[in-house]
């Protein structure tokens, strides 16, 4: 048995009908798997009338849909009727289910195959590569080390292509720049006397250098479109798939670019750092390689002075321009092995069936792990338009912050809170459609199967195998299977999921208040505090002589309230608890601040020393992105002279001296994303779309997802633009105030009096 990764897949009508193609990542190559004789399905109600049709065959099956209609199954043996057929019933109004599951994604979830597998048959050599026809499959749990390329242009302001940088690791480390010019060659960088013969020899080097992976930064919406559309400006085409096959380029809803080029993978830096959880100030990539390497890029500039000095580097050193080019695939590079990016999306490929280029999509994973397991069952699915949303549920319970400075708060957290309600209390789909079959009543009256179900099942086999990760140390694998595991609860909660039904999310959510509610009570009612609560954490006051031993204090109490739900849960609706509170962090000092402009206490905003060491903030301004540098420094540095103990008085004074006199204007940029494209932006033109509108009008082609903007006395102006006249007051009122009364309110101060200087102390 040979063992591969699948890179990607297609479907394709062959002459004797739908062929499922797999390209497969193996130890030293890559080969094609093609499978014939396959036919798609869906199914309809099984006393619906058809009429004969050649181009499907109708079976009765012994299979309802959940509503408990008994169906049939609609086999076909092309997908173009496969297409064809599901719109015409869908224009006769003839209910389908499951119409929606793409034939070569139901071939490999049917085979419980999660993007991993073992092949064995006879191949034939095509086009260079192994090419096996119906072999023999079965899951598998392989990862393969890969050719992995990083690619970046560089190009002029309008539609000249200057130059192509390629870096490649794998069996061995390839660096090489092609660039338009009249030098001599080097080793790394060659030069070429139009685009056109530049593209023709990148191409063939291309195809030698064969990569599994390309990686870049917006590698799909700028690098490849742009070489896509040259190459048909000047009459090639943009072969890069294995076969030589062309790139397909496309840009979906929501302005994400997608990228198909067979037998590889492209990978784009930002979307898969993002993917990864990573957070950074903005996904430029030289904000991100500077946070994660320590280093910068060559052009540190951005917008039109970057695209200046690119230009100018053509003109008069080109060599210097080879060097930045590949400099920016060398950085791509080192950031996917630094934060080993490739193992994280890997092991996420092995659990969550989804091959790599569609992770991020949790209601494909959720089918692609639960529905083979429902067809087991004797059941089929909806069609996922054909759900119809009810209100939202309630979410987690929040309890209202008591406001103040605290000492000595240690928190307590339920891990993974919401799978293990699944598991205790028998969550599932399925087992809401059994709910009569020994009954668990949840929190919620809702009542689910207690031995006839899917979920909770999956639930106990992803905990354990995380429980291994986390023994083998193995952190990419042990995300990887939380991140699965934390998405059902959102996946059952979307209308975008074909198994919602408001009575699961709700009994999840209701469920989890509950249990955070009876830990509060518990913990109040033998002595201690709790200061704060949110959906799966406590925050908890310890006695003063608990301080010098509070991590076995901590421990216990989360022995004690595991304990005493377990009794309860057991009792009171008669299943084990799977539910397990652990001591999570301490903090020497916690700050709670008010809601601004009521005097009640917040809701997930808190600031505290971490072991009496490192300030951490949850919601604040300091970690949120709509917020500037600017409110972000100052927050930081109040909080850090507040936990000292020291005035604030003086820093506060300062800090608005300093920001006056203009030593802060590099800080004061605002970033924000756009919702939905400028044009439908007609009923109210908030400051960052006055400022997207602006740069619209500069740079009329520019696709603007994310705008960066200053206030100026006359409005949001872009970064991009000559910025002039800095609106200080602006700045002080939104972003500087609003932070320092959130602490000048427990003294009865106001940053207004400070800076006037009507008080005199603050203490």
């Amino acid at each position: 048995m040979n063992k591969g990764l699948i890179l990607n897949d297609s479907i394709i009508d062959g002459s004797n009908g739908i062929e499922f193609h797999y390209w497969v990542k193996v130890q030293d190559d890559v080969v094609k798997l093609i499978f014939r004789g396959e036919k798609a399905i869906f199914f309809t109600e099984q006393d619906v009338e058809l009429s004969p049709d050649n181009r499907f065959e109708r079976r009765s099956l012994n299979l309802k849909a959940f509503n408990g209609r008994k169906v049939d199954g609609i086999y076909l043996n092309l997908q173009k009727d496969y297409l064809q057929v599901k719109k015409e019933f869908e224009e006769k109004s003839i209910r389908t289910y499951e119409s929606d599951i793409w034939p070569n994604d139901r071939f490999l979830m049917e085979r419980f195959i999660n993007g991993s597998l073992e092949f064995a048959g006879n191949f034939e050599e095509v086009a260079g590569y192994k090419t096996y026809i119906n072999p023999q499959i079965k899951p598998s749990h392989y990862i393969p080390s890969f050719e992995i390329m990083s690619l970046d242009i560089e190009t002029s302001l309008g539609d000249d292509l200057y130059s192509i940088a390629i870096h490649q690791i794998g069996k061995q480390e390839i660096k090489k720049v092609y660039m338009v010019g009249d030098l001599d060659d080097t080793e790394d960088v060659l030069f070429f006397k139009n685009e056109k013969s530049l593209l023709i020899k990148f191409m063939e080097d291309f195809h030698f250098f064969n990569p599994d992976l390309i990686l870049g930064w917006h590698v799909i919406g700028f690098d490849l479109n742009f070489l896509e559309k040259k190459c048909l400006k000047l009459g090639l085409k943009l072969k890069l798939g294995r076969n030589g096959r062309e790139v397909r380029i496309d840009q979906r809803a929501g302005g994400m670019w997608f990228a198909n080029i067979e037998g590889r993978v492209v990978l784009d830096g930002p979307r898969v750092v993002k993917l990864a959880f990573y957070q950074f100030e903005n996904y430029k990539l030289a904000t991100v390689s500077k946070e994660v390497l320590g280093g910068n890029k060559d052009i540190e500039s951005e917008g039109a002075d970057k695209v200046e000095e690119i230009e100018r580097r053509f003109h008069e050193d080109k060599m210097s321009l080879a060097k930045y080019n590949l400099l920016d695939c060398t950085l791509v590079i080192d950031i996917f092995k630094k934060l080993n990016l490739i193992d994280h999306l890997t092991k996420r490929v092995l659990y969550s069936g989804l091959l790599l280029d569609k992770l991020g999509m949790s209601t494909r994973a959720f089918d692609h792990i639960y529905l083979p397991k429902v067809h087991r069952k004797g059941l089929v699915a909806n069609n996922t338009l054909d759900i119809t949303k009810e209100k939202a549920s309630l979410g987690g319970y929040v309890m209202e912050a008591k406001p103040g400075l605290h000492e000595h708060v240690v928190v307590l957290d339920f891990k993974s809170l919401y799978p293990t309600i699944i598991k205790t209390f028998k969550i599932d789909p399925v087992g809401r459609l059994n709910g009569g079959v020994a009954p668990v009543t949840a929190v919620s009256g809702v009542q689910f199967s207690k031995t006839d179900h899917i979920l909770p099942g999956i639930i106990e086999d992803l905990l354990t195998k995380r429980e291994e990760a986390k023994r083998l140390n193995d952190k990419n694998l042990s995300q990887a299977v939380k991140i699965l595991m934390n998405s059902f609860y959102g996946v059952l909660g979307s209308a975008g999921c074909r198994f919602y039904h408001a009575d699961l999310a709700r009994s999840i959510t209701e469920t989890g208040q509950w249990i955070l509610k009876q830990s509060i009570q518990y913990i109040e009612e033998n002595g201690h505090q709790v200061v704060y609560g949110d959906t799966d954490s406590l925050f908890i006051k310890l006695n003063f002589l608990e301080v010098g031993s509070r991590d076995k204090v901590a421990k216990q109490l989360a022995d004690k309230i595991n304990d005493y739900l377990s009794q309860k849960i057991e009792r009171q609706f008669g299943v084990e608890s799977f539910l397990e509170m652990e001591y999570e962090k301490y903090f020497s000092k916690l700050f709670l601040p008010f809601a601004r402009n009521t005097e009640q206490g917040t809701k997930k905003r808190y600031v505290g020393l971490l072991n009496g060491e490192e300030l951490h903030f949850s919601g604040m301004e300091y970690v949120r992105s709509d917020w500037t540098k600017l409110a972000k420094n100052f927050q930081f540095e109040l909080f850090k002279i507040f936990f000292e103990g020291h005035s604030l008085e003086d820093y506060i004074k300062d800090f608005v001296k300093d920001f006056k006199d203009g030593k802060f204007d590099g800080d004061i940029v605002y970033k924000k994303r756009l919702s939905k494209s400028l044009a439908e932006y007609t009923k109210s033109s908030p400051p960052h779309v006055r400022a997207a509108k602006l740069l619209q009008e500069k740079e009329p082609k520019k696709f603007i997802k994310e705008i960066e903007y200053i206030m100026t006395k006359f409005g949001p102006v872009p970064i991009e633009l000559d910025v002039k006249d800095i609106d200080y007051s602006h700045y002080i009122d939104k972003q500087i105030a609003p932070i320092a009364n959130d602490v000048l309110k427990f003294f009865h101060k106001d940053f207004d009096d400070i800076i006037s200087g009507s008080q005199m102390t603050l203490f």
